[in-house]
């Protein structure tokens, strides 16, 4: 018999809530992030031990579910969450076809491309990401900020977690360059390109260093679809309504 799924709730009031619902909806069983058990696992974001869980799951190809913020109308608790198997970020596939149905739900425009803009807006690594990935997140700066003065002679712009809203800083940006941020999907859904240089969402939409001064002006419709079917409610986590569709997606 095929062990059950462990849900890692931290015992912080997020993690608790969002694997509660996670657990209801597959049948799951709720345990602390002490260590691996057997079976494959599931939790919320990579503080308070849960960093530890997925790496070990990585060790051990032992499947996992990653659950954090929502790509788009995220929010604690009438928002939405992604959830992604094996990885942080969802890999969007156009040849899954995923139907609009969910992306209409979400009542957000897909702006035409700018093609306009003079900023490059770099987004760099939070500290929580940088140090799960090993990066040291100044020298990570520094390295793309010289990238990009290799590749254009326009202006850089640093926009950190804590400063501004990210609609102003995209006014004026003619593309974003970033690590692993959510903000990418909100500059690709305001129609400003994307550099994506880690795990994120946006590497399947993102541009190269070269379509900087040589754009290339990719389609996103298909893309916003399969985003909206790799995010769920919390009321979709505890009917199991998220658990069939990330089920169906695995090919169970």
């Amino acid at each position: 018999m095929e062990p059950r799924l462990k849900v890692y709730a931290t015992g912080h009031v997020h993690s608790d809530i969002i694997c509660a619902a996670f657990a209801e909806g597959c049948k799951g069983q709720l345990v602390p992030p002490l260590k691996l058990l057997n079976g494959p696992a599931a939790m919320y974001g990579i503080l308070r031990g849960t960093a530890e869980i997925v790496k070990a799951c990585e060790w051990l190809a032992r499947d996992y579910y990653y659950i954090d913020h929502g790509y788009i109308n995220a929010g604690h608790y009438d928002g939405y969450y992604r959830i992604t198997l094996n990885g942080r970020q969802c890999s969007p596939n156009p040849r899954s076809n995923h139907s609009d149905d969910r992306w209409r739900k979400l009542g957000r425009p897909l702006r035409p491309w700018k093609r306009s803009g003079r900023n490059i807006l770099v987004v760099p690594l939070t500290g929580a990401v940088a140090e799960f990935y090993r990066i040291d997140p100044v020298l990570w700066l520094e390295t793309v900020v010289t990238e990009i003065a290799s590749w254009t002679a326009r202006p850089v712009v640093v926009k950190r977690k804590e400063e501004g809203e990210i609609d102003e800083y995209l006014r004026d940006a003619w593309c974003v360059v970033t690590h692993s941020s959510n903000l990418a999907t909100d500059a690709l859904l305001a129609g400003v390109p994307v550099i994506a240089l880690g795990e994120s969402a946006a590497r399947t939409c993102s541009w190269h260093w070269r379509n900087i001064e040589q754009p290339e002006w990719i389609e996103r419709e298909w893309w916003m679809h399969e985003i909206a079917y790799n995010q769920f409610t919390l009321a979709e986590m505890r009917d199991g309504g998220a658990w069939k569709i990330l089920q169906r997606s695995a090919g169970n």
